[in-house]
């Protein structure tokens, strides 16, 4: 089972907080710093902060859909085809900074939905979600690379 890391802003802060600028992955090719900006992402695409079009042909939605709602993990060097092979440069001047940021858009993301939980927003790769999906993306997503740095078992 995925840990709730959405609905729990300060363990994720504690969990971010056993980073520093010399952790490395036990596996991929980003840096503790790109992983953090990567979730970002992920959360302006969550809150309307960044438009997104859906990359999955619609006849394989409801197969990516069911991988999205299980207690699957992501695989290790998944490559998302919306994303480059290679890592981005760093957006932030600090780690600490892209961490406050990452904050900054989970705070966004409760906002966003408020209210409004049975609407949908693009993802490339699963398509039109939902609140409860876009929650398990998360989760999913933060599990995999906590993991992927061993900040988690």
């Amino acid at each position: 089972m995925f840990y709730a890391w959405v609905d729990d802003k300060e363990k994720l802060q504690e969990t971010l907080g056993l980073l520093n600028s010399s952790s490395t992955a036990l596996w991929g090719r980003m840096d503790a710093q790109q992983m953090i900006e990567h979730l970002i992402v992920l959360y302006k695409m969550s809150n309307k902060k960044q438009e997104t079009l859906i990359l999955t042909p619609e006849k394989y939605l409801p197969k990516s859909l069911a991988f999205l709602m299980s207690k699957e993990l992501l695989p290790k060097n998944f490559v998302a085809k919306f994303l480059p092979i290679d890592p981005s440069p760093y957006k932030y001047s600090s780690m600490q900074e892209a961490i406050s940021k990452l904050v900054f858009y989970l705070n966004s993301y409760h906002t966003y939905w408020k209210g409004i939980e049975e609407e949908t927003l693009n993802h490339p790769v699963f398509g039109k979600l939902n609140k409860v999906q876009w929650d398990c993306v998360h989760n999913k997503h933060i599990q995999h690379h906590f993991l992927q740095f061993g900040l988690v078992k």
